[in-house]
């Protein structure tokens, strides 16, 4: 994920204490501790929600770059890894035709 831990908290402690701050002037200390509880909740996991969408924004492009890259590599050949490899293909074939039975 984009980022740590460390935004969602920092965003959430300094949304708590402005709510706190502000709600103090109209409410109660018991109320306004509930609705800067509640914002500081609400904001801790909207920083979760946005640092995940930047993460997967940006991890787009650096996914197709890992797999370009594990491409243009030649794979060591081991002759188990031939085996399961044709296997799998064959696995694959009769799967492919029990379906186009159907």
């Amino acid at each position: 994920m984009a980022g740590n831990l460390l935004w969602n908290l920092a965003l959430a402690i300094s949304g708590f204490f402005l709510s706190l701050l502000l709600s103090l002037q109209n409410n109660s200390l018991d109320t306004s501790m509930i609705r800067a509880a509640f914002v500081f909740v609400c904001l801790y996991l909207l920083g979760y929600f946005f640092r995940w969408a930047f993460q997967f924004i940006k991890g787009e492009k650096t996914k197709l770059a890992v797999v370009n890259k594990d491409i243009n590599d030649p794979l060591p050949i081991n002759k188990d890894d031939v085996e399961e490899v044709q296997l799998s293909a064959q696995a694959t074939e009769a799967v492919r035709q029990l379906l186009k039975e159907d």
